[in-house]
């Protein structure tokens, strides 16, 4: 087996090593997503308007599998993306950009939170790797002006800078969020002595309730507002 074909199965196939991960049963596919015009719904999340492209050695868009999510400690709802992110020596780089929306379903709720986690490794093939992978997010027009990153380097055979999750904030709440996820792999090593690569992707949303009046409150309101009305008028004609 080649090592192209070694890595690409070994993202698909059970953990090794750090960076497999096995494919969940209820997965579908980027593919099926954006052909199909299908979501995903979780919780009071609703993710849809998916649309896929990438270069050099990243996966096709029926090569990601995409999943249903929640965090076990926040219990946040977002989607996990599995496949063989990744770059071999001689591509130059290889790209993915994956955009979809996320919209609130729920009436009481707006999105104020997000993070962003995954396994960015650069695997050592001699004494001289070097290379990256890493994950870079914008909310535009949501929110320019955040951007989340996840990312691992090696240099010259020993580990580099690395960061395995992101959080940040929205400026505001917000009932739909635009996303855009640009994965970037990069052999940096000339004599091809790395293999950046990035199996899974999980990405969560933090919903904050906000307080709408109910119908008898809003009532109630309504009935204050003419009684304060009717004793000003009673006192001018008075």
């Amino acid at each position: 087996m080649s090592i192209k074909a070694l890595f690409r199965a070994c993202a698909l196939a059970v953990p090794v090593a750090g960076f497999c991960l096995s494919t969940p049963a209820s997965a579908t596919t980027l593919f099926d997503l954006i052909s199909l015009n299908q979501s995903i719904t979780v919780g009071t999340l609703q993710f849809s308007n998916f649309s896929y492209g990438s270069t050099g050695d990243m996966p096709a868009a029926a090569g990601v599998n995409v999943d249903a999510y929640t965090d076990p400690i926040t219990l946040d709802s977002g989607l996990r993306f599995q496949g063989a992110f990744l770059d071999f020596p001689g591509s130059g780089g290889s790209d993915a950009l994956i955009n979809f929306t996320v919209t609130e379903l729920s009436a009481t709720k707006l999105v104020t939170g997000v993070t962003l986690a995954g396994n960015p490794a650069v695997i050592p093939l001699g004494p001289t790797s070097s290379g990256t992978a890493s994950v870079t997010e914008t909310f535009i027009p949501t929110d320019p002006n955040l951007t989340l990153q996840i990312y691992a380097s090696a240099i010259n055979g020993a580990p580099g800078p690395s960061k395995l999750t992101d959080t940040g904030v929205f400026s505001t709440g917000h009932a739909t969020v635009f996303v855009q996820k640009d994965v970037l792999t990069f052999n940096s090593d000339l004599t091809g002595g790395s293999i950046p690569i990035l199996s899974f992707i999980t990405q969560t949303f933090h919903e904050t309730d906000h307080n709408i009046p109910e119908p008898a409150t809003v009532m109630l309101l309504g009935i204050g507002f003419v009684g304060f009305g009717l004793s000003q008028r009673r006192r001018r004609s008075a």
